[in-house]
């Protein structure tokens, strides 16, 4: 439909709209054409105990009550993951309150943490961590209308943080246990984990990558400037459906799990690896148009800028702490959007963007609207109540979600006595609106 716009994402953490809290009517607003969600790090766990010991990652119980605290729907702020009554929640809220939506973007960790040294995971929990998330899809989606792109996190591997060269055992299991998502799994996803999947007649397309094999906690693999490591094959691909994109006028999405750095400005990919990688989506940054990453489970944007005397590029985040007086915000060439995650290290919370249909804009991102769980009230009643958290349009006065627009936001943080920079600061760890 020309002229319309919408996109939905949930971010999984927080999925329903409370007129209270912002002065919007849930039943008025209006969905357009287009929608999608966009899910991270869910780290669903089947054997959370409710009212256990959180030192014991939520698995037993403390023979002192008093540390028995974990809640039904999850506990924050400890090393436990997330419960089934929280994913089922979740998971129904998007069912009955976002039956038009286009597509779901999910950056990885289905599986749970490996930390409990009492309960190892094996091999079989990992891949079986795959199939629920699958089974959710199945059971709440019609995946003949809907498409679900999975990427992979650093814990989905048999090992976590670590996961060698493809062809491997973990690549040709998950392409069956992805068949009934219908992805475009090539040769490329079962060498490397990375895919392309074309949205509405190629119209534009999602990159989903495989951030493993830049992730410098990776052991089992050699940087980018090897030839033919892991990486920079990874990055020859990026670089090819990058320039055929622009070749065929095409936008595109980047999805993957782990950002090229955290919101302290720590780098995350290997030496090689992140200098590629940001010269690449510097140079192609009129292509891409959406940049999505999870991992560290926090509300954060990161700016990729333009050098335009010396034709490199540089990136840099935001945390509460960051001095912004040293940036050329006019020379913002693309933003990266870091969204928090499902599990509970802080309030769930899920996004739900929008997109242009226009014919020359189409995939073109417009807004977004974050939900969020009172994680602390939820366990008191007993109940998951979904609320609007902030909308990215009337919280940083903009028209649209383009590297401009979000030059002209970075203005308004320049001042530490903005509204704009103390509402970024609060939602970092979903603090509610």
């Amino acid at each position: 439909m020309q002229g319309q716009v919408f996109f939905k994402y949930l971010i999984l953490s927080g999925l329903f709209l409370d007129s209270k809290n912002i002065g919007l009517r849930y039943d008025r607003i209006i969905y357009k054409e287009y929608s999608l969600f966009f899910i991270i790090n869910l780290h669903v766990d089947p054997y959370y105990l409710e009212s256990s010991d959180p030192t014991s990652f939520c698995h037993r119980y403390s023979p002192n009550p008093i540390l028995n605290i974990a809640g039904k729907f999850g506990i924050l702020s400890t090393p436990c993951d997330t419960p089934y009554p929280l994913t089922n929640a979740t998971f129904e809220f998007m069912r009955s309150n976002f039956k038009d939506i286009d597509f779901i973007i999910y950056t990885g960790d289905a599986v749970r943490h490996d930390r409990d040294k009492l309960f190892k995971r094996t091999e079989d929990q990992v891949l079986d961590g795959h199939r629920r998330v699958v089974e959710y899809i199945q059971q709440y989606f019609d995946l003949s209308k809907i498409k679900f792109m999975p990427s992979l996190g650093n814990n989905d591997e048999f090992a976590h943080n670590q996961l060698p060269k493809g062809p491997n055992d973990l690549f040709s299991n998950l392409s069956q246990i992805w068949a009934p998502l219908n992805l475009n799994l090539t040769t490329h996803f079962l060498n490397g984990g990375y895919y392309r999947q074309d949205i509405h007649s190629n119209k534009f397309s999602v990159l989903n990558l495989n951030s493993m094999y830049f992730y410098k906690k990776n052991k089992l693999l050699e940087d980018c400037n090897i030839t033919d490591s892991a990486g920079a094959l990874q990055l020859e691909w990026l670089e090819r459906e990058l320039k055929n994109a622009r070749q065929e006028k095409r936008m595109v999405y980047i999805s993957q799990h782990v950002p090229p750095m955290d919101d302290t400005n720590v780098e995350l990919y290997s030496p090689s690896c992140f200098y590629s990688y940001v010269q690449l989506i510097g140079k192609y940054s009129d292509v891409i148009c959406g940049h999505f990453t999870g991992h560290t489970d926090k509300d954060t944007l990161a700016f990729v800028t333009a050098d335009k005397e010396k034709d490199k590029y540089s990136i840099f985040a935001l945390n509460e702490t960051h001095i912004l007086s040293t940036i050329a915000t006019n020379n913002v060439v693309l933003t990266l959007t870091n969204a928090p995650s499902v599990k509970p290290t802080h309030n769930p919370a899920i996004r739900l963007y929008e997109y242009s249909t226009t014919y020359r804009n189409f995939g073109v991102l417009k807004d977004y609207i974050q939900y969020f769980v009172n994680l602390t009230e939820a366990n008191e009643i007993g109940e998951a109540i979904w609320r609007v958290e902030y909308i990215a349009s009337r919280t940083y006065g903009m028209n649209s979600l383009g590297a401009r627009d979000w030059a002209m936001v970075l203005k308004e943080f320049e001042s530490p006595d903005s509204e704009t920079w103390r509402s970024y600061v609060k939602h970092i760890t979903v603090s509610g609106p």
